[in-house]
């Protein structure tokens, strides 16, 4: 069996799911994604798009389209159950004192437990957290269960240094030495939640990756050792903070087009640029492809589908697609990125 070396977080849209089901399948064995139900769908039309796109296991957040208890996910679990699909659910702190806790544990053999970092101040304490979590384990012994670590956006440096100061806190006082819990599951992004107020229109920004730099800098520390085998990175990928939800109607000028294209080191953003006076953009995403393709950062048309999209797209073979084909291209290149980086990692 392959060793999972990454959790992409994925909102559940079109754009999305086509980068999934166009990842190759050697990418597909070394990641779990995390999806985010954010529309109020029924159950079973999730679950058929799903299959459609991606058949292994997944890891699944339906937190959005709750009410006030999880009637939407035991849904979805007993759908799952029949269909022979693989869904671990994402639970919170509150989640573990659920009425129907067990129920929902008789439909699924793996969860993970989602822990915000740092410390919520209106929350538990990491002491009351980490015991409830214990305790909840002891009673069900049979359940698998994973810990996501969740420090949000970092695009700062100083924020990069505390949280990692805050994390390995975290593993020392309390997941050193005990065997509760299958995994560590370190997530965050480095890509600012709104682009589009750090972006003139033509620009291209670079953002230095703290998140894979934080996960990267643990793994090499030597106090961890004994549970670097459990350590697996996540991301929120590069299409979390994206225009989906926008009414384009009601806009006066269309959105520019934006490229996301990931390396090892950075997040790089191209945008586009329009002619207000003959109405039309004169840097669209054939140009956007273009740059990338001629840049000395492309990784080149075999690396992934999205790479072979941008040269297509690039070089006129396919038309300049549209903002959900471009989230396509840019998720789908990402993933492939983190699984070769964390691939060709050695301690």
């Amino acid at each position: 069996m392959n060793k999972i070396l990454y959790v992409p977080v994925l909102k559940w849209k079109k754009g999305e799911q086509e980068a999934l089901k166009n990842l190759f399948p050697e990418q597909k064995n070394k990641i779990i994604p995390l999806i985010e139900i954010i529309e109020d769908e029924e159950p079973k039309t999730i679950l058929d798009s799903l299959k459609n796109c991606y058949q292994n296991p997944i890891f699944i957040d339906t937190i959005q389209v709750e009410e006030n208890d999880r009637a939407f996910l035991l849904t979805m679990l007993n759908i799952s159950k029949q269909t022979n699909q693989q869904l671990y659910p994402i639970f919170y702190f509150n989640d573990l004192n659920l009425e129907t806790i067990s129920q929902l544990l008789s439909l699924t053999n793996r969860i993970a437990i989602k822990i915000p970092v740092p410390e919520d101040i209106e929350g538990p304490t990491y002491e009351e957290l980490f015991n409830t979590i214990k305790m909840f384990k002891e009673n069900y012994t049979n359940t698998i269960v994973d810990l996501i670590l969740d420090a949000g956006i970092i695009t700062e440096k100083k924020d990069a240094n505390i949280l990692l100061s805050v994390i390995k806190d975290i593993l020392n006082h309390h997941l050193l030495n005990e065997t509760f819990y299958n995994s560590i599951i370190i997530s965050s992004t480095s890509l600012p939640e709104n682009l589009s107020s750090i972006l003139e229109a033509g620009d291209i920004k670079y953002f230095p990756r703290y998140d894979i730099k934080l996960f990267l800098n643990l793994i090499r520390d030597k106090n961890f050792i004994s549970i670097v085998d459990r350590f697996v990175y996540s991301d929120y990928g590069v299409t979390k903070f994206t225009e989906t939800d926008i009414d384009f109607s009601r806009l006066k000028y269309p959105i520019l087009p934006k490229v996301r294209y990931t390396t090892y080191e950075e997040y790089i953003v191209l945008k586009g640029r329009r002619d207000h006076t003959l109405g039309k953009n004169i840097k669209n995403y054939a140009d956007l492809a273009l740059e990338i393709l001629n840049s000395n950062y492309y990784f080149g048309e075999n690396f992934s589908f999205g790479d072979l999209e941008i040269k297509e797209r690039a070089t006129g073979k396919k038309g300049l697609g549209n903002h959900r084909q471009w989230v396509t291209i840019s998720a789908n290149h990402h993933i492939a990125v983190v699984v070769s980086q964390l691939s060709n990692f050695s301690i």
